[in-house]
């Protein structure tokens, strides 16, 4: 037994030394290509300036050794491989030096300066061509991307270099020239990463551009139509490179109407997006918060009719409460609402309605100790129960938020005790099931199952 289990010892150390053996024995290349395969750059490039030290004139490999020096960003060692190489070919010195000048000593100029200066002799180098294009775009210089793209050969087969142009005729406000290199990219190679990555930027960009020709051409007739000025406004942001005009149309929509919210809000979002108006700043001089998605335009068109309403009669409390449910509901824009909700009690101190609103729009603002005090001076006007509810379950809702999940548990009884739906169960259910109470929790989201399928909700 003993033998035995000595023997299958040995055999197994015979084996282990062979296979060690193996892969010492591996050569050189054989190493090159396993640690191409398994993509170990590091690897790769000890491998290869091994074989550099035995066979230095192989500039096939010399070329691959700067290149993933370039790949680890140590432009050290990249401009070391190509200055220690004896005659380096201009097509590869000018671009590994040229990176080194323009990423590591940061002389942006002389980098670009090279790259045009190799390309006046060899116009057809679409890989420098490439090169000289991103450094270009990094430098806001699009109309140059545009040219060096329009005149060099061969981009118009080339998907990447057709997104690059598109991309920088899209800064330079050209739509039409954007989305036609776009679509010549897309048949060129639908799989290709930069169209893939593109795609759903330029399929808003063509609604956008049908947008702004449309809106355009009932301004041409009437300059003063404050729905096509706000219209042509919220197309020309959502093409994400227009803010500029969009500022114009946002002010001469709020020409037209100094008080229209919907205006407001596409004036600070052009702002901002123009550099002229912090977030911040947007918050404190006109409450609107520019962090939030642009509301849509159904969104702002119900806005443009109610503040026309509201401009009519300022003391419009249905208008002032319709703008307050579509701009806490829809636009997200909680300081607007309570700013309107705020009027309504300046009109109406008992409307319940405003107070519950704007117990709502503190919690969303974060401001939930105010937000408990107002819900206590609607509480003490004993409203009916049904109003309550909401802003219940919002202070529930916030609470949870803080963490205070006793409070956010209080809260939430209290709102299914005004009005049991099912919303207010699952709110309930969430909470129950941060403190753990995993039973409880599931027997109220059975129970807001229930009501949905009644038909509440």
């Amino acid at each position: 037994m003993k033998l035995t289990r000595r023997v299958s010892w040995l055999l197994f150390l015979l084996i282990l030394a062979v296979l060690c053996r193996a892969a010492v024995a591996l050569s050189l290349p054989e190493q090159l290509a396993l640690a191409e395969k398994d993509e170990d750059t590091h690897a790769q490039i000890e491998v290869i300036r091994r074989i550099l030290d035995e066979k230095p004139d192989n500039d096939e490999l010399r070329e691959r050794l700067a290149d993933l020096w370039l790949l680890v960003e140590d432009y050290d060692m990249a401009e070391s491989t190509v200055r220690d190489w004896a005659n380096p070919p201009e097509s590869v010195r000018v671009p590994v030096l040229a990176a080194v000048l323009f990423v590591r000593d940061g002389k942006r100029d002389e980098a670009v300066a090279s790259l045009e200066g190799f390309l006046a002799e060899h116009p057809d180098n679409l890989e420098i061509t490439r090169q000289l294009a991103g450094y270009l775009s990094g430098m806001g210089e699009d109309r140059k991307v545009v040219d060096l793209l329009s005149k060099a050969p061969g981009v118009d087969k080339d998907a990447d270099l057709l997104v690059s142009r598109a991309l920088a005729r899209r800064k330079l406000r050209d739509f039409s020239g954007a989305l036609q290199d776009f679509a010549a990219a897309d048949r060129t190679d639908p799989e290709n990463e930069d169209v893939v990555g593109n795609r759903p930027s330029f399929e808003r960009l063509r609604a956008a551009t049908a947008g702004i020709d449309g809106a355009g051409a009932i301004l041409a007739g009437n300059p003063d139509d404050l729905r096509a000025r706000l219209f042509r406004a919220y197309w020309y942001l959502s093409t994400g490179a227009a803010s500029g005009p969009a500022l114009e149309d946002a002010e001469a929509a709020r020409r037209l109407d100094s008080e229209s919210v919907a205006a407001l809000l596409l004036f600070a979002e052009a702002s901002n997006q123009a550099g002229r108006l912090s977030a911040r700043d947007a918050v404190d001089k006109f409450e609107v918060d520019v962090t939030r998605p642009i509301p849509s335009l159904e969104v702002l068109d119900r806005l443009r009719q109610i503040d026309g309403r509201v401009a009519k009669n300022p003391k419009d409390v249905s208008g002032l409460l319709a703008r307050v449910r579509e701009l806490s509901d829809d636009a997200q824009q909680y300081g607007l609402a309570m700013r309107d909700a705020d009027a309504v009690l300046a009109i109406d101190p008992g409307n319940a309605k405003a107070r519950a609103a704007k117990v709502a729009a503190l919690v969303k603002l974060g401001r939930f100790d105010d937000a408990e005090a107002e819900f206590r001076v609607l509480a003490a006007a004993k409203p009916d129960p049904d109003l309550l509810a909401s802003p219940l379950n919002d202070l529930a809702a916030g609470a949870a938020g803080a963490s205070r999940l006793d409070a956010a548990l209080e809260y939430a009884n209290r709102a299914i005790r005004a009005k049991p739906e099912a919303r207010y169960f699952k709110q309930r259910a969430a909470i129950l099931q941060r403190l753990e109470r995993f039973a409880d929790a599931q027997s109220d989201l059975s129970r807001a199952q229930q009501l949905e399928k009644k038909g509440a909700r």
